[in-house]
């Protein structure tokens, strides 16, 4: 039998087949040890003596979810997820008393509870709750100042503010008020001087529209965070969509992002064309509108029709930016042909951490050249 033959069987077999004797490569190692985590209920009976999986309890879970999504395609990986759920434990593992205690909350450990749908489990929805706010609160103390900072005006350098923030500082016109304190080693500050900034006498729109299809976990999280920040924002006036086969406005909740998590339903297809539809509607002043979509651009409708809405919106002069997903070591995936298409019509379309997020919306509106 040829060796990649050998191999494939051995990791379909597992450890029952070790009589293949096949030279499995070290991801391959790492497949049969995430594989043979999920699956060894069945190798005990088959008489093995293996030790503790994932009906065990540990806080490893989290580990062998993450092998588990960096060492197999998406769509296998939904299936272990989906098969570690239904058949093996996973559920239970996370109903234990104590379980999620131990765990220091994290933007991973949310994104596989989401993607499990823990937060509309019952029995966990208080842990899960516990851990959402933990995990916004994190991610708020980072993004506020880069977003406020991005989306709070230009800088007017012929005026001064009493706000005093380093962003805004004028060094030199600090310098110069205070050279006559200069001794000729040192130079004494009596005052420093800040710029204001410039709003403009009208907000901007920006809509922000959110795939929740199941792949899109971690960039559900950033996004519920960054409408939260949006929301704070003098120059923004924000709506909130999520999408998968429905459409869901979640403005209203679009101040919290907690809320919004707990709301995502994450599952289900893609239809990005009726989405934007739904967007369009919301639109009254199309060059003061910003529609930015986050997703994998996997449409799951009409090609031609998304592609259609996206001229319609595109002509109209909204200004559509598209953002990729992304997976957890910041690689992102998306239908390179369907962006593609996209980006000739016009759309914008980055991948992008949340940080640089705000400079590209900031650009958009104006705000940075």
């Amino acid at each position: 039998m040829a060796e990649p033959l050998k191999q494939r069987w051995r990791l379909v077999l597992g450890r029952y087949a070790d009589d293949l004797n096949a030279n499995l490569s070290a991801q391959q190692q790492g497949q049969d040890q995430v594989l043979q985590t999920l699956y060894q209920q069945g190798l005990v009976e088959r008489g093995f003596d293996l030790s503790a999986g994932l009906e065990s309890g540990e806080p490893q879970i989290i580990q062998w979810l993450e092998q588990a999504e960096k060492l197999f395609p998406r769509s296998v990986n939904d299936k272990l997820q989906q098969d570690a759920v239904d058949h093996y434990g996973l559920t239970g593992v996370l109903k234990q008393p104590g379980v999620l205690d131990k765990i220091t909350p994290s933007v991973d450990l949310l994104k596989h509870l989401m993607k499990l749908n823990a937060h509309h489990n019952p029995a966990l929805r208080d842990q899960v709750e516990r851990i959402i706010r933990a995990v916004v609160e994190q991610l708020l103390r980072k993004l506020m100042p880069v977003f406020s900072h991005s989306l709070t005006g230009r800088l007017n350098r012929q005026a001064h503010s009493p706000i005093k923030r380093l962003a805004n500082l004028d060094w030199q016109t600090t310098i110069r008020k205070n050279l006559k304190n200069f001794d000729g080693e040192r130079l004494r500050y009596e005052r420093v001087y800040f710029n204001s900034r410039q709003q403009t006498s009208l907000p901007w729109r920006v809509i922000l529209c959110i795939d929740q299809s199941g792949s899109m976990a971690e960039s559900m999280i950033y996004s519920a965070v960054i409408a939260g920040i949006l929301t704070r924002l003098p120059t923004v006036r924000l709506s909130l969509v999520v999408f998968d086969t429905r459409v869901v406005d979640l403005s209203e909740h679009a101040d919290d992002p907690v809320t919004v998590m707990l709301r995502t339903q994450l599952g289900g297809g893609t239809l990005i064309g009726q989405a934007w539809q739904y967007c369009e509607q919301l639109v009254s002043e199309p060059k003061r509108t910003v529609v930015a979509t986050v997703s994998d651009f996997c449409e799951g409708g009409p090609q031609q029709g998304m592609i259609g809405q996206a001229a319609r919106m595109i002509d109209s002069g909204i200004n559509m930016l598209g953002m990729t997903a992304m997976t957890s070591d910041s690689t992102p995936f998306y239908d390179s042909q369907s962006t593609s298409q996209l980006q000739q019509l016009g759309m914008d379309i980055s991948a992008l951490s949340p940080d640089q997020f705000a400079d590209w919306l900031a650009r958009a509106m104006g705000f940075r050249k």
